[in-house]
């Protein structure tokens, strides 16, 4: 066993220079429930007892590594088995941290400390209604205030789990879909933009009956509306509003508050989240208060300058993450995006947000990197300039180096690239050294494992892999989530029998225990012609850099004993863009990189692709089978002139 050591004494002392020069260092956000600002905590502490045997990196191995295994153990600061996410709340309130939320969907501004008090009274009420510490859940939906962040804070703080779903369209089936597996007795419903999902949810409902019946909702007992937006006062008599919680509290005494404080439990769930259903329906994540508050702990600096993330109603996972940090007194002030509106031209969403980078001297964006894109496309729109900021991500897809190069021209700070997933938060993350072959590793996303953090690769064997060869990427932290709600069966299938949580992604590991990732393990295509495996990553960063092509997605065509896979292109063009030639894309991808494995059995074209069910990501596993229905339908469909000549050459007698 190898164990990762202290970053070298060059890049710390880099980046305690621009500490004191700048009162702010650069951290960044995970796409998955606690963002990972921790790493920063990892540049900017000495560890007086390891030493770097590689200068210039984030971790050093006793000696090189031969298999794909690495443990960063940090006994300096260990996981603590004890915490609760409260407890880091409360340790900022009576430090005096006070940091600013501010919204721009409702223009609303409020203190750290007013979230606070306002929690207070709401955790009162949802005692009053009898709502069981470790047992019971919160359900927020359509809610895009900051009331929101005060009813996370009131769960938060006595132990009731909560859950802020993002509702998609169709948004009756969504609800119909997620919300009966929370089970909860208390729902809070919000207008957002568009007032749909108060309409859609309010449908369930008998609207005669003067308390909640539902069939669909049968646990809900009662039914609180957030009028302080939008107030369409509605007439349901079962339907309160918010404000009523608060005075149900009104019975629960401080004392009665400090005790159900006092039995929250590591173990008690803190948030469920929804994964986007890639692999079909959304599954519920449970994440304990322990894995939550270790993975908040690691970032041991205070009142970094500002930052811009999403709303509540567009990403649950990265809002409250970013939010967590701001109660914990990390960050001086946290800017939400409005709810989503339509892209166009003008993109008045974006238009809003550029505008408050500077009147709210953002220096960190931590927004999925599609949104970073609609920033810089109001920039160029509108022929303004962005302010120079710290920090921009990227996300823990792969996204291409020419991508990172274009944000970073506009936005001049550095990119960055964190792995995770919903299950386990943080696992990985490129460099935030500011030296140029730091910078190429950023660019090329060169991952170093967190702290605390045990990663193994597996080959198809389910063995160690060999460094420098491809291997199912499988992690162990405090910070894996505590089960699939309501799903046993895929709790226990998501495991090995020693623990280690499938992330189902393919990587590589080098010898000084940073990896890549290829894609992930349903996608591989294996083109037994060449005897390669391909994963589509990067042929789509190649390809989708085509002149007049909106976007790419590589997946494997018909499948045969003797070729295997065929490697089809399934492509969308500009609206004013002609469909290039086979030729065309052949000296295309040969021009960038791409080699024989690599190149197109098929090209098809499409107007849309499917989308996993909260239409957040293309679906493979529909596209593949879209694919799969046309070349039943027509063999010959989108067959490339090199793929029919590979066959002729194939089918010759030797």
């Amino acid at each position: 066993m190898y164990q990762a050591v202290s970053v070298s004494n060059t890049l710390i002392q880099s980046v305690e220079a621009r500490i004191a020069e700048n009162r702010s260092i650069r951290g960044t956000c995970l796409e998955i429930l606690t963002v990972s600002l921790q790493l920063y905590s990892a540049l900017k502490r000495r560890n007086n007892t390891l030493r770097p045997k590689q200068p210039g990196s984030f971790i050093a191995m006793s000696e090189p590594l031969t298999k794909s295994y690495v443990n960063t153990h940090d006994p300096e600061h260990p996981v603590q088995e004890d915490l609760v996410l409260y407890q880091l709340f409360e340790k900022a309130r009576k430090e005096g941290n006070d940091g600013e939320l501010v919204n721009l969907e409702t223009m609303e501004r409020m203190t750290a400390s007013q979230v606070y008090d306002k929690a207070d009274e709401y955790a009162k009420g949802l005692l009053a209604l009898g709502l069981t510490p470790g047992e019971d859940i919160l359900t927020v939906v359509g809610v895009p205030t900051l009331e929101a962040a005060c009813l996370f804070t009131a769960a938060v703080s006595v132990g009731i789990g909560y859950a802020h779903p993002y509702i998609y369209y169709p948004m009756e089936a969504t609800i119909k879909q997620i919300l009966p597996l929370l089970e909860s007795e208390i729902v809070i419903v919000g207008e957002g933009r568009q007032g749909n999902t108060f309409s859609a949810l309010i449908d369930m409902f008998n609207n005669e009956a003067e308390t909640p019946r539902s069939d669909v909702l049968p646990h809900v007992k009662h039914v609180f509306y957030d009028n302080s937006y939008k107030d369409r006062s509605p007439t349901q008599k079962f339907i309160n509003k918010l404000d009523k919680l608060r005075q149900y509290g009104e019975s629960i005494s401080d004392q009665q508050l400090e005790e159900a404080r006092k039995s929250v439990k590591p173990d008690h769930i803190v948030h469920h989240l929804f994964t986007s259903g890639t692999t079909g329906y959304p599954k519920c994540i449970a994440h304990c208060h322990r894995g939550v508050a270790n993975e908040l702990l690691q970032l041991r600096v205070d009142n970094l300058e500002a930052a811009i993330t999403v709303n509540f109603n567009v990403d649950e996972l990265l809002s409250y993450s970013i939010i967590s940090f701001a109660l914990a007194g990390k960050f001086s002030k946290v800017v939400l995006t409005p709810d989503l509106m339509e892209e166009s031209a003008q993109d008045e969403f974006g238009k809003i947000c550029v505008d408050h980078l500077w009147s709210e001297k953002v220096e960190y964006l931590l927004v999925p990197p599609v949104l970073v894109q609609r920033f810089a496309n109001s920039l160029a729109y509108w022929k303004m300039k962005s302010p120079s900021v710290q920090l921009f991500l990227n996300g823990a897809q792969i996204v291409s180096k020419q991508f990172k190069e274009n944000l970073k021209a506009v936005f001049q700070g550095t990119p960055f690239t964190l792995y995770g997933m919903c299950e386990t938060f943080a696992i990985a993350y490129t460099t935030l050294g500011d030296q140029p072959a730091d910078l190429e590793l950023m660019l090329d996303s060169r991952l170093y494992p967190k702290k605390n953090i045990e990663v193994k690769l597996v080959n198809e064997n389910n063995e160690t892999a060999d460094i420098g060869t491809d291997g199912e990427i499988l992690v162990k932290t405090c910070s894996i989530f505590k089960s699939y709600r309501g799903l046993p069966e895929k709790t226990r299938a998501a495991f090995t029998d020693d623990g280690y949580f499938r992330t189902g992604d393919m990587g590589m590991m080098y010898p000084d225990g940073t990896f890549i990732i290829k894609g992930r393990t349903a996608d591989a295509i294996r083109f037994k012609v060449f005897g390669d495996v391909i994963y589509p990553g990067p042929i789509e960063e190649v390809i989708s850099k085509y002149p007049g092509v909106k976007d790419v997605s590589v997946v494997s065509g018909r499948n045969s004993d003797f070729l295997g896979d065929e490697v089809t292109y399934c492509m969308k063009l500009k609206p004013e863009a002609s469909k290039p030639s086979d030729k065309d894309i052949f000296e295309f991808s040969v021009k960038n990189g791409l080699n024989d494995s690599q190149r197109a059995a098929r090209i098809i074209y499409f107007d849309a692709f499917p989308t996993t069910p909260n239409a957040r990501k293309v679906s493979k596993p529909l596209l593949r089978k879209s694919v799969s229905a046309m070349i039943d339908k027509d063999p010959d469909v989108g067959v490339t002139e090199w793929f029919k000549e590979l066959l002729l050459n194939l089918s010759q007698p030797i």
